[in-house]
């Protein structure tokens, strides 16, 4: 999704932070491809001839986009695993264990799926035409999977390919004849749910362009042994976005994908992201006695970003003597602290399990508990998850009701005024709403708002709170509003311009700039509105079904707003998505206000090149404590002193140096303060 958008914000997600893409391998575990399309390798085109092959036809649901279990004749080893059966699923792909009849590709990693080989995921259909097929070689040798003349849905086009599964574990992908438009599709493999790097994605979308598959072109992945080969495996830090003046860890992780131990240099460089690209940073460690297969995340020192918005490039490279597989020693990437733009896809997650698919509603933020929460229909129950992580879903025990005899659920909101929850109750054929209220708990709170009386042929989808106790909710029917909502008196204060029609989210901002956020999946967009309800500007947000802004207290003043949002899709996806602002843009100010001065203090030495510095102060009276902040107005650090001379550590809690800069010491004593500069340089 993110190769497709011209943006510089964006463009720095795209960008390879591993040294794995585009190079033939290795990945994380260490698989390799080499291809007939590719100059200089040995690969070369064959085709097994399907005849006599034995076809599937048992296939859940349906042969349009269903799956079907087939064993394998002995073991195959996988990453990790080692498999004795396969998930075929008629849209291109095996898996193990999922069942995913999706058809709608993603770029890899694909973390609902543990294992999966694609040999061209895309939208086909056995049922409109061609087959699937099964062999087994004789003695074991491999299994075959052929896809022969299957059309992709609604077009003419088909595809004729298999994939071989050796004992040994390689894969060989060949395909005879490929769709004209071959560019909507992902080839490629993953085990281990694309954890640690254990992915290798051949083409996505048409991304490398010289990776889409044409006639007679065949690839092999394979695990490669070598004896002296170490790589990067990714750059963990800086990689994408990262705060503007703000000490960033330069870390990354290395593998030793050889057979014996190593020991070698590795070394971090960041650049300027533009003219004059001179060099910021440049450190090396040394990695010693890495066993085969065991990956070490180094540590470089910090690097104190500008206090304005930039990028920078940063590249990691790994230095073995008689390396032999030098293609992956380098990983480059671009760091950047300029919030990403407005509607910019910054994570995704799929949950497949969570229904047979669209069982996504409505989301809302709960700040007690940094926690969303998600309403969830078919059948009707509200799930949780924290901020941080979504894929750890939690089950609410909601007393939900059923008012109308055949309710969905769909809007939720958290209501900070009275603690508890609003939803939204519709029923699944017409129009109409009962807002009613949850406890904080889940439990019924017996206090409901037929809707219908005040607003007819409407029913409400995303709903959030507005000022002063109101809410705002989307009206499906009738003009198709956003409205707002008086749930204590039960009257329609206002409403905002006609938004398209079935557009359901609802998410209230709260600042003047950032009002109002919905959108729905007709036309596919996120929306931002402005209080008089004109839209003020649009992101590409297919199947959007609600949002929600993670709003922290207090929010960092560095940090981007951003939001969740609920896909009303098969694979039930959540997605984190950036309003392309940052707190500070609200008026958020974080920076200390002194009371009034005190007698200077004196530090030794300064500029400091160690590891501590020596802090002396005039006062009798004890205790004082000491505060060190950044030039930006941050906390670094805060100590109790109890002695007429300190020792102030210069390192983060986390026992990282500071990096080189300029810092402020402030002395607190009785309610007064006193201050003084503190230049700390690269150590000698």
């Amino acid at each position: 999704m993110f190769r497709r958008l011209a943006v510089l914000s964006l463009v720095c997600f795209a960008l390879p932070l591993s040294a794995q893409p585009d190079q033939g391998g290795p990945d994380g575990f260490g698989y390799y491809y080499e291809s007939s399309q590719d100059p200089g390798d040995s690969v070369r085109f064959s085709w097994l001839d399907p005849a006599g092959h034995t076809p599937i036809s048992e296939w859940t649901p349906d042969p349009d986009d269903g799956w079907a279990r087939i064993p394998l004749p002995g073991s195959f080893p996988f990453y990790c695993d080692t498999l004795d059966s396969i998930i075929v699923c008629t849209n291109g792909f095996l898996q193990h264990p999922t069942t995913s009849a999706s058809y709608l590709n993603r770029p890899f990693p694909v973390p609902a799926v543990p294992s999966l080989i694609c040999l061209f995921w895309d939208d086909l259909s056995t049922a409109m035409s061609g087959t699937v097929l099964r062999y087994d070689e004789p003695s074991g040798l491999f299994t075959a999977i052929t896809w022969q003349n299957v059309v992709r849905f609604n077009t003419s086009e088909t595809l004729s390919a298999q994939v071989l599964l050796f004992g040994d574990g390689r894969i060989r992908l060949n395909y005879l004849r490929a769709p004209a438009n071959s560019r909507s599709s992902t080839i490629g493999i993953q085990g281990n749910s694309g954890t640690e790097g254990r992915y290798l994605e051949y083409v996505c979308d048409g991304q490398p362009p010289g990776h889409i598959p044409a006639d007679s072109t065949s690839i092999v992945f394979f695990v490669r042994r070598l004896e002296h080969d170490v790589g990067v495996v990714r750059i963990v830090s800086p990689a994408g976005w990262v705060p503007a003046a703000q000490q960033v860890p330069v870390s990354a992780t290395v593998r030793n994908y050889g057979s014996v131990s190593a020991n070698f240099p590795v070394r971090a460089v960041i650049q300027r992201g533009r003219f004059p690209y001179d060099t910021l940073f440049d450190r090396s460690v040394t990695v010693t006695d890495l066993a085969p297969g065991d990956t070490f995340r180094c540590y470089f020192g910090d690097f104190l970003t500008a206090t304005r918005p930039d990028s920078w490039l940063v590249s990691v490279r790994t230095d073995l003597s008689f390396d032999q597989y030098p293609r992956n020693d380098t990983a480059g990437g671009i760091a950047f602290s300029f919030p990403p733009v407005f509607g910019s896809v910054l994570a995704t997650w799929d949950f497949p399990t969570i229904g047979t698919g669209f069982n996504l509603a409505g989301i809302t933020f709960r700040p007690d508990s940094d926690r969303f929460y998600v309403a969830v229909n078919d059948p009707n129950r509200v799930v949780s998850f924290p901020s941080a992580d979504p894929t750890v879903l939690r089950s609410e025990a909601f007393e939900l009701q059923n008012f109308l005899g055949d309710d969905v659920i769909w809007g939720i909101v958290w209501d900070e005024s009275r603690p508890g929850f609003w939803l939204t109750h519709t029923p699944e054929h017409g129009t109409g709403t009962i807002l009613a209220r949850y406890n904080e708990d889940g439990t019924y709170a017996g206090d409901t708002w037929d809707i219908s009386g005040t607003i007819p042929d409407v029913w409400l989808a995303g709903i959030d709170c507005g000022p002063d106790n109101t809410l705002y909710a989307t009206g499906i029917g009738g003009n198709n509003h956003v409205y707002h909502l008086d749930p204590v008196h039960r009257t329609v204060l206002g409403q905002l311009g006609s938004p398209t029609a079935s557009w359901r989210a609802c998410s209230w901002v709260g600042d003047h700039d950032l009002h109002l956020l919905t959108g729905g999946w007709n036309n596919h967009l996120m929306v931002q509105l402005d209080r008089s309800g004109n839209v003020i500007r649009t992101a590409s947000s297919p199947d959007l079904a609600d949002i929600d802004v993670y709003r922290p207290s207090p929010p960092p003043a560095d940090s981007f707003i951003w939001a969740y949002r609920t896909r009303n899709n098969d694979l039930n996806t959540i997605e984190r998505v950036s309003l392309g602002v940052i707190w500070s843009n609200t008026g958020i100010d974080l920076l200390p206000t002194p009371p009034l001065p005190l007698p200077t203090i004196s530090v030794r030495p300064n500029p400091a090149t160690g590891s501590f510095v020596k802090v002396r102060h005039p006062f009798n009276a004890l205790p004082v404590r000491l505060e060190l902040w950044d030039a930006t107005g941050r906390l670094v650090s805060a100590v109790p002193v109890g002695t007429a001379e300190a020792v102030l550590p210069l390192t983060h809690p986390s026992g990282r140096r500071l990096a080189a800069g300029v810092y402020v010491l402030r002395l607190w004593h009785q309610g007064s303060s006193t201050a003084t500069k503190l230049v700390v340089t690269t150590p000698d």
